[in-house]
Parts: structure tokens; C-alpha cells; sequence
């Protein structure tokens, strides 16, 4: 590449050597958007990546950005339906059972009836990735401001909300040890069906179910007065 300076601006020209590589990666990646993962293919494409990103060192949130767009690929009549199991006794019910597992990277398929809450819970030391595949439902994703007991002690702590979204099929959201640890579902009229993609970090820690009270903006910030309610029975 050279650069050219002219009175007011540049005039940059590429290499051909450059062009060409630029084209070849174009090409690859229109071929790679159009292309459909099954369920098996995209559960192999996941574990590569996560075995990449441990062998590697890469950022968590790059890893996320590769398994979420894997996600968009999936062909959803691929996604196995095994028989699952309900989780406590909620009403509309939800069901989880896993349908995939490596020793890093385990997935869990989740399924909420028609209008079902997921209410707000933590994430014990992992990455993990929500992907919807059928119906839609609304996320909100927390986090504690401040200073909290242990998961499943009482007394009262904070959660900040730190973002909302609508997850349709082929959408996805993700959460980190650091961001976004909390959140809660709550599935529209046709109900929800997705995976959960969770890769376990080294660490120790607990979850437990939390309830929190209706918050209103405070300057920046929407925070919420919580406490955890332990393990649904």
C-alpha cells in the first residue's frame, strides 16, 4: 500500500497482492453467511471454537461474538427435541434438558410455555449464551451494584439493569462472571424454545433464584432493591 499526500488530502493506492486478499476474504465471508449449520455441524463448530479459545488465551466477549454468530446459522428443524424435564414448579411451566455435552461446553435446551417467567438468578463461574430458537421472549440482564451476600444467604443488596431485549429465533444474548451475571425470562403468548450454551470457568461459586423490587431510573442508573430466595423446589 502507499500513500500519496496531495494539498487537503491523501490518495491511498493498494497493492494488487492486497486487493486480492481482500476479495478472497469477501468472497469467503458472503459464502460463510449464506451457509446453514445442523444441529451436529454447528455443536462441532462450537466446541472447535471454544477449544480455540482456550487454547489460545482470546477474549471472552470475541468467543461469545463467534458462537452467537454460529447461532444465526443454526437451522432450527435440526435442533433436537428430547424429552424434557419441568424446573421447579412454576406455573406456566419451563422445562430444561441438556442435548449436547463436552467436557467445555455444555448445552442445555430450555422451553417456556405460553406467557412463563424465568424469574432472576446468577451464574456461577462460566460464559454462557442464550440463543432462541422458535417463539420469542423478553430478557433483562442485572448485575449487583455494590456489595451482595453469598448466593443464598439473606440480606438485602442492589442489582443495576443493564440491558432489555426481545429474543426471536436466531437471536442470541450472552453473560460473563463480570457482565450481565443476572437475568430473568419471561416468554410472549406462543411461548419460547431455546439453548443455552455454557462454558465453565475455572472458580468456585453458587446460584440461587432472586427477587427484587421495581426500580426507577436514579441519575445513570436503574437500580433495584433484591435479595436471594435460594434453589426453585
Amino acid at each position: 500500500m502507499t500513500t500519496t499526500s496531495c494539498p487537503g488530502f491523501q490518495i491511498t493506492r493498494r497493492s494488487v497482492l492486497e486487493l486480492s486478499v481482500l476479495a478472497s476474504w469477501l468472497g469467503h465471508a458472503a459464502r460463510a453467511s449464506e451457509s446453514r449449520f445442523d444441529f451436529a455441524a454447528f455443536g462441532a463448530a462450537c466446541e472447535d471454537l471454544v477449544k480455540e479459545h482456550l487454547d489460545q488465551g482470546a477474549l471472552p466477549e470475541a468467543l461469545l461474538l463467534r458462537l452467537a454468530e454460529a447461532g444465526a446459522r443454526l437451522d432450527p428443524p435440526s435442533v433436537p427435541r428430547p424429552s424434557l424435564g419441568a424446573f421447579g414448579s412454576y406455573d406456566p411451566k419451563i422445562y430444561f434438558g441438556p442435548v449436547r455435552r463436552a467436557p467445555s461446553l455444555i448445552m442445555i435446551e430450555w422451553k417456556l410455555e405460553p406467557n412463563a417467567v424465568l424469574p432472576a438468578h446468577n451464574h456461577t463461574p462460566g460464559l454462557v449464551l442464550s440463543l432462541c430458537i422458535e417463539g420469542e421472549c423478553w430478557l433483562q440482564h442485572f448485575e449487583l451494584a455494590g456489595d451482595a451476600p453469598e448466593p443464598g444467604e439473606a440480606g438485602a443488596f442492589r442489582i443495576r439493569k443493564t440491558r432489555a431485549q426481545l429474543l426471536r429465533p436466531g437471536h442470541a444474548t450472552s453473560l460473563t462472571p463480570e457482565r450481565d451475571n443476572i437475568h430473568t425470562f419471561r416468554a410472549g403468548p406462543r411461548g419460547a424454545l431455546g439453548i443455552d450454551l455454557n462454558i465453565p470457568l475455572p472458580g468456585a461459586g453458587d446460584w440461587s433464584m432472586i427477587a427484587y423490587e421495581e426500580g426507577s431510573p436514579q441519575g445513570f442508573e436503574e437500580l433495584h432493591d433484591a435479595r436471594w430466595t435460594g434453589k426453585p423446589a
